[in-house]
């Protein structure tokens, strides 16, 4: 029978309504992925900004042991272990042992690397020497507080995972629908098979 009762006019119906469905789904998913991108490209654009200042940490080691301190290799502050970037500023320094402060002759401070050698003529080459000294790094950027490179960072894996997630949504999404589609457009009762003119 062909016309609006029949079978094939009911298929080919249900085939197009479901058709927009989809199409609408997907029009609506790809939406949302370009306003995230978008939004992610604004984060990205604002927060590399050199308007940002810098969060700067500073602190205070007291009496850190320096231990075999030689004039062929530099000895390394302990705070250069936390953060590589460290600038540090020598308060005092003095033998580990027997309390005696080295003169400025003895030795070769470097704020920007914080380390310590001592010249080769030094009397305490070989000696522990206890450091006290400030240090300042630079630990992100700053917008009222807020550290944005921890967000920026947060931020850009949260959408590569969404986008990576959304992908693979669709995808099955996508397979499922099209083997029901499939399906039932060769099965024997409600497929082009059981359609007779």
């Amino acid at each position: 029978m062909v016309g609006r009762n029949s079978r094939l006019f009911y298929f080919l119906k249900m085939a197009k309504q479901k058709a927009k469905d989809l199409f609408d789904s997907i029009v609506i998913a790809m939406a949302v992925v370009i306003m995230i991108v978008i939004a992610a490209l604004i984060v990205g654009t604002l927060t590399s900004n050199s308007v940002f200042d810098d969060i700067a940490t500073t602190g205070t080691n007291t009496n850190e042991t320096l231990t075999n301190v030689t004039n062929i290799t530099a000895s390394t502050f302990a705070i250069i272990t936390t953060a590589s970037d460290s600038t540090c500023g020598l308060t005092s320094i003095f033998n580990a042992t027997t309390g005696e402060i080295p003169t400025a002759g003895n030795y070769t401070f470097t704020a920007s690397g914080c380390t310590l050698i001592l010249d080769s003529d030094s009397e305490f080459i070989g000696e522990d020497l206890n450091v006290t000294y400030t240090y300042s790094y630079a630990s992100g950027d700053s917008l009222a507080g807020f550290n944005v490179s921890r967000a920026t960072t947060a931020f850009g894996s949260y959408v590569t995972n969404l986008i990576a997630f959304l992908a693979v949504m669709g995808t099955i999404l996508g397979v499922i629908w099209l083997v029901l589609y499939v399906r039932r457009l060769f099965d024997k009762k409600e497929g082009l098979q059981g359609v007779t003119a």
